[in-house]
């Protein structure tokens, strides 16, 4: 097929290279130039595992296009395709509810398009609010126009997008017209051989699934999180907790970890945007309201446990180790390490960080935030009253405890992600407190 694929971040660099991994010819389009640019030169604007590797692909193969919307093929490229992709982003407003100026721009830059366009399908990959895909039909047919509009959510998780797309657990298509079933079924075929799991249903149920699935996961982690902090309060093991639940089948072992909270650019914006969207309709939905308060509870835990062992935090010297909201992405959208540094600084405490791959990302968001950011996790630990682990990265799970014993001024491990062992620490001469976990 022939594929336009609008917007060139998280959602729409998979989408593309994934489309183009099965032989589609592929065109993702952008605004921004700089972006095309290292795109056609071989880079990627985000970390990603496996991504910056299909995007090469693609391109070397020739099934793969980076374009501006400023080039002088893109009109002709734009008449070419049949499916337009949209995966723009689309922020979060001041009233919860998702900002649509970026999707509205690419169904504007369709209508000068020769045609009716009823031969034209135009896909929603962007999360967005129940009944934009009949704001968009509206739209279009005010111009004239009347492509096929079809909801089509993603479900990616950073950290491993490539292997949710290629292999995916389901597909969910919402349209209105069944032709977009059988198209878009035909689309997404090459990825289901083993087992199919293509769910077709109407475009308002689609655009309001993927708010479900990722309020249901949030409030799985604040569930969790709040239990932690009375299992503290009641010297009960989280950990413990945990493994008897798990056991039920009905509840299951997914997202239900404690920590300092989540993160990234999915779950915080997706709750806020269905409680606005729910409080418009006149249906609030407590829950989901719940969830959100106890993760902003939650991602000042790690503070409050600082505070619980040195006091005063003025003057102290703090590593940290993880500033990404979870492993295997350099995304900091939401990140909990965000607030904590905030409220450390503000507190009077210094901070050395490290973060795998998350260093450049950091400073160049959070310019006023004036922490030291190092490239080797040890520094971190030289000279500091704590060491604080906010993101569960692989090559933090198993340091050298000896050396960082040797080179702390005070061993104190404040753990936010339950990686280590609290009695396993304490006889290499630690003090550790974790999320949930008994002193003794």
């Amino acid at each position: 097929m022939e594929i336009m694929v609008f917007g060139a971040g998280y959602v729409g660099l998979v989408q593309a290279a994934g489309l183009a991994s099965s032989g589609n010819h592929v065109v993702l389009v952008d605004i921004s130039k700089d972006r095309i640019e290292l795109l056609r030169k071989g880079g990627c604007p985000i970390y990603e595992p496996g991504l910056e590797n299909l995007l090469k692909s693609g391109a070397e193969k020739s099934y793969l296009q980076f374009v501006h919307t400023d080039d002088a093929d893109f009109r002709a490229l734009k008449e070419k395709a049949e499916l337009y992709f949209f995966a723009v982003q689309t922020p979060e407003g001041a009233d919860g509810i998702p900002n649509l100026d970026y999707l509205m721009k690419a169904a504007d830059m369709l209508t000068e398009l020769p045609g009716n366009l009823s031969n034209k399908f135009v896909v929603v990959k962007s999360t967005v609010p129940v009944g934009t895909g009949d704001r968009l039909e509206s739209f279009f047919k005010e111009k004239g126009k009347s492509p096929i509009v079809v909801s089509n959510p993603e479900f990616l998780k950073q950290g491993s997008a490539v292997s949710d797309f290629l292999k995916p657990e389901r597909i969910v298509i919402g349209a209105e017209n069944p032709v977009a079933f059988e198209v878009l079924g035909f689309l997404h075929r090459p990825f289901m051989m083993k087992r199919e799991r293509i769910v077709c249903m109407s475009r308002r149920s689609a655009e309001l699934v993927k708010y479900a699935c990722n309020s249901f996961l949030a409030t799985k982690i604040s569930f969790i999180n709040e239990l932690s902090q009375l299992a503290e309060k009641l010297n009960a093991n989280i950990q413990e907790i945990r493994e008897g639940m798990i056991t039920d089948s009905r509840i299951g072992d997914q997202f239900l970890y404690p920590g300092v909270g989540y993160g990234g650019s999915c779950f915080p914006k997706d709750t806020h945007a269905l409680i606005a969207q729910a409080i418009v309709a006149g249906s609030r939905l407590g829950i989901v309201e719940a969830a959100d308060n106890a993760n902003t509870k939650q991602k000042m835990w790690a503070v409050e446990a600082l505070q619980a062992k040195l006091k005063n935090l003025s003057g102290k010297k703090i590593g940290i180790w993880g500033l990404a909201f979870k492993p295997n992405t350099d995304d900091l959208r939401e990140a909990p390490s965000i607030p904590i540094v905030k409220s450390l600084l503000a507190q009077g405490a210094s901070i050395k960080a490290h973060d795998p791959v998350a260093r450049e990302r950091f400073l160049k968001e959070n310019p006023d935030l004036k922490i030291e950011l190092l490239n080797n996790p040890y520094e971190v630990a030289v000279g500091a009253d704590a060491l604080l682990i906010l993101t569960e990265w692989q090559e933090y799970r198993t340091p050298n405890f000896k050396q960082l014993l040797q080179t702390m001024k005070t061993p104190l491990i404040i753990d936010g992600r339950n990686i280590y062992d609290r009695d396993f620490l304490k006889t290499q001469g630690f003090d550790y407190r974790g999320v949930g976990i008994p002193a003794a």
